[in-house]
């Protein structure tokens, strides 16, 4: 049949049913008259010859049965009858559908918000052209610690591994961790010096991406020599915000760090790099300085590689781990142990930011709580099929297959998944709106675009079908094998179909309960975590602290000698203001995570590279240690005298001396730390102090040593000053006394230290409750599917119970045998979730660095919670099979 006659023939066949219906009435009919005249001509008589005709034929309704099932399109209508005929059904009984889709939708609901993280964070490509052809090289880190593959490059290895490697057609670098200062250009441009975060970045950085600016250019091979590298790309954001979307900006100077800078570029508003939001960039200058072999040790740079057409990533990682060995074997006291790390564009993103282990826990999470809810559906369509098995057997008896019946019972369910699919999205949209309002802590996790986009549909669709799959096809399939003969009689409604429900549904319910437990088990678990990091001794006093942030430009402040002399200078100026108990310096807040520094330590042996010593390294001024209440357990603190041209000193912590020292007293003891930029050199340790955390949402303890600034010192930098009263309060008298020493030298992250905590605890609350939530949830669904199922099966052996009570059972006894019924089912499901959570801490210890979660009691308290809630579930209908009245129940049976 040609094309076009089957297109014309299915479009009649489905939007014109009934012109189709008549011209096959009129065919059946002119045939069967055409064998009636055949055999009256064979001298039958009419009426014999009519019947006759109607047996060859086989009957009229049969024929049009069978041209129906070969009409093109006719599977398309018999589905489209199928779920008329099932909103016909669920119409007819509101309630049923009002739960069945509320429930399914609250599931759907959790799963499509807590997905939106994943396609933000995990399908969302990159910016730029083919993202999955660009690799992101970095160091791996002998130390190991927190994500040792993201460790960044040095500026020799960069150069060299761009001139050697075979399997990449362009590389270019980016130090990302940079900041600068934009400085009004005129008394008339409002507002103060400010800190803005940048990149400095080589000239083929937005084309190695793949990426264009939305005005101007990006920067050429000439801008990268020193001397002329005074342009700047500015981000569209810091271009809207700073300077109002002028569009004539492009070719005109703004002023970073006392020098005048021409803006060339601006980017589009879509360039975001996850966990990266540098303001503007500039070009990344490259002078024989850092060009040296000591300039190895000063590691800054990510790598980006746009591979040659046919070139894997797994060759990609083996060409730069080669060279990364070649390094190792030409410079070994520097690059020993050190390797390379090579990822794809968007995995790199996503491990860089580690989120991958979160994501996973809250998805697995929300998946147990549809899992439940569907379970809860379930058994409501049990129970329907159970009510509905004398239709099911009549259908049976008039010739509907099982597959029949089982197509149109999975067609209701899928009416019922997509209403609470389509309701379960208006709540997403309400709970992705709530998610994004609180993930506002930090600035990467605001720059995420979270969003209710193309992928959360398709997840919620896929969902949607799934529940339909997952709550009816036991129900179908049990429906389906329906006792024709038994469900005919009126005695048959107890029959061996309601026993195998009841089966079915106590099984769901149970694994409804273990569940629950685990998902309880779990969330207690990170409670009680998050609780120990709000409550723990972080080793210092962080009340009345105020501090401040501050980067000394290269304009004013290049050689150590005046970073010395500014922090010399302002440190005394600060501990005069009014209120001011002290004042310090540092480059690292405590709790905030140090910089790490590799060590020797002298006289013990050397150690293979991979296993090499780290500690965290802070370099403080004299005052530090009092400003921040860290307690002086051994020794002395440093002074004026350890000045740069005194023997060097150092201050360790407690745990340093714990896991080096053991039972030696480590005072004189000299150490050789390895710092980047910096000649190694000999320090004695002339102090022991408390242990302070390394990061205020971690339980850890780690090996820090503390080295005095005069003969250290470092250009990026925290001010700390202990106060008397509310330290915002002294936040203007701090701004105007640095001011009063550089007026062009911007304060950054201006803020209490408890502030400053709160803020990097950032999202591990806001997490945990929303992980609570969901386990109250699964909890709440767990409950309503015991009462569901207890009351379902009191409502079928009301008659059984009536026989027990007239043979003289008392109330109390029917009251015992449903609770134990219940209790049975719920101790089952509770040891069974229980034996699933046991390995949760193991796996929690894995996932979440630095956290160490046992809390035994848990395993006690949440099983006599399940119960508790059980047995109140159990008792509602338990109390009102206790009071049936035996002579009315049987009356009525």
């Amino acid at each position: 049949m040609p094309l076009f006659t089957k297109a014309r023939s299915f479009l009649r066949n489905i939007f014109f049913p009934d012109h189709g219906e008549a011209d096959l009435d009129h065919e059946v009919q002119s045939h069967l008259q055409l064998l009636t005249d055949e055999n009256i001509r064979a001298g039958m008589p009419p009426s014999e010859a009519h019947r006759a005709a109607c047996i060859e034929l086989g009957g009229a309704e049969q024929v049009k049965e069978q041209v129906r099932e070969i009409q093109i399109g006719n599977w398309l209508r018999s589905v489209l009858s199928d779920f008329r005929y099932g909103s016909r059904q669920l119409r007819k009984n509101p309630g049923f559908t009002a739960v069945a889709v509320l429930t399914l939708a609250l599931g759907i609901a959790v799963n499509a918000t807590m997905f939106s993280l994943v396609s933000a964070f995990m399908l969302r490509h990159p910016p730029g052209r083919d993202p999955q052809r660009v690799a992101v090289v970095t160091s791996i880190n002998p130390g190991n610690g927190f994500l040792p593959e993201a460790n960044p490059v040095s500026i020799p290895n960069f150069l060299a591994w761009r001139e050697a490697n075979q399997v990449s057609a362009d590389i270019a670098a980016a130090d990302q961790y940079r900041s600068v200062h934009l400085t009004p250009m005129s008394q008339s441009t409002a507002g103060q010096p400010q800190a803005i975060r940048s990149a400095a970045v080589s000239a083929n950085y937005f084309s190695v991406l793949g990426v264009s600016p939305e005005f101007g250019r990006t920067f050429n091979d000439q801008e990268i020599q020193p001397g002329r590298n005074r342009v700047v790309i500015l981000s569209h954001e810091l271009w809207e915000r700073q300077f109002a979307s002028d569009a004539s900006l492009i070719g005109r100077a703004i002023r970073l760090n006392r020098e005048n800078y021409t803006v060339i570029g601006v980017m589009p508003s879509s360039f975001h790099l996850t966990g990266f939001t540098p303001q503007l960039w500039t070009p990344l200058e490259v002078t024989a300085a850092n060009q040296t072999s000591n300039a190895r040790k000063d590691r800054s740079l990510l790598l980006f590689a746009r591979l040659k057409p046919g070139v894997t990533i797994e060759q990609a990682r083996a060409e730069f781990s080669a060279l990364a060995r070649r390094a190792e074997q030409d410079f070994p006291e520097i690059e020993k142990g050190w390797g390379a790390a090579v990822r794809t564009f968007p995995d790199f993103l996503l491990y860089n930011f580690g989120i991958r282990n979160g994501l996973a826990v809250v998805m697995t999470t929300v998946a147990f709580v549809l899992l439940i809810a569907c379970a809860n559906v379930a058994g409501l369509l049990l129970a329907r099929a159970a009510g509905r098995r004398k239709e099911l057997a009549i259908r049976l008896a008039l010739g509907a297959g099982g597959l029949r019946i089982i197509r149109q019972l999975l067609t209701e369910n899928l009416l019922i998944a997509f209403l609470g699919g389509a309701l379960g999205l208006l709540l997403a949209y309400w709970g992705i709106a709530f998610v994004r309002a609180n993930m506002n802590f930090n600035e990467a996790m605001s720059a995420v675009p979270l969003s209710l986009d193309s992928n959360v549909l398709l997840f919620a669709l896929a969902a949607s079908t799934l529940c339909a799959l997952l709550c009816g096809l036991a129900p179908a399939l049990n429906a389906s094998r329906t006792d024709v003969n038994n469900n005919l009689k009126e005695e048959g409604r107890s029959s061996s179909s309601s026993h195998s429900h009841s089966r079915l549904r106590t099984t769901m319910v149970t694994c409804q309960i273990a569940v629950a437990l685990f998902l309880l088990v779990g969330t207690g678990l990170l409670f009680r975590g998050i609780f120990m990091i709000e409550q723990q001794n972080l080793g210092f006093r962080a009340d009345h602290l105020l501090t401040a942030n501050v980067v000394l430009d290269d304009a004013r402040y290049k050689d150590a000698g005046q970073q010395n002399l500014f922090v010399r200078n302002l440190i005394p100026q600060l501990a005069q203001l009014p209120g001011v108990e002290s004042a310090s310096a540092t480059s690292d807040l405590p709790a905030t995570g140090p910089g790490t520094v590799t060590f020797r330590v002298q006289g013990q042996p050397e150690v293979p590279a991979n296993q090499q010593l780290t500690a965290g390294d802070n370099v403080v001024t004299a005052d530090f240690f009092h400003t921040a209440g860290i307690p002086l357990l051994r020794g002395r603190a440093f002074t004026e005298q350890d000045t740069p041209l005194a023997p060097r000193v150092i201050v360790v912590n407690q745990e340093f001396v714990n896991r080096h020292f053991h039972d030696q007293n480590p005072l004189g003891k000299q150490i050789q730390l390895n710092v980047s930029g910096t000649a190694s050199q000999w320090s004695e340790i002339v102090g022991v102090v408390g242990n302070v955390k390394t990061y205020s949402e971690g339980i850890i303890d780690d090996p820090q040593v503390y080295e005095p600034f005069p003969q250290r010192p470092v250009s990026s930098f925290s001010l700390m000053l202990r106060t008397g009263s509310d330290p915002a309060a002294l936040a203007s008298p701090l701004r105007a006394a640095v001011a009063q020493l550089d007026a062009e030298l911007p304060l950054a992250n201006l803020m209490s230290m408890s502030a400053l905590i709160d803020r990097q605890k950032g999202g591990n609350p806001f997490f945990v409750r929303v992980l609570a939530s969901f386990a109250f949830l699964a909890l709440i669904l767990a409950g309503i599917g015991i009462y569901g199922l207890i009351a379902y099966s009191v409502g079928q052996r009301t008659h059984e119970i009536a026989i027990r009570m007239a043979l003289g059972a008392k109330r109390p006894d029917v009251l015992r045998m449903i609770l134990g019924d219940g209790m049975k089912m719920t101790a089952i499901g509770a040891a069974v979730g229980l034996a699933l959570a046991l390995p949760l801490p193991r796996v929690f210890d894995a996932i979440f660095y630095g956290l160490h979660l046992h809390e035994p009691r848990l395993y006690f308290l949440v099983p006599m919670t399940i119960l508790a809630v059980a047995l109140l579930a159990t008792y509602i209908p338990a109390r009102r099979a206790s009071r049936v009245d035996p002579m009315s129940a049987l009356h009525q049976d």
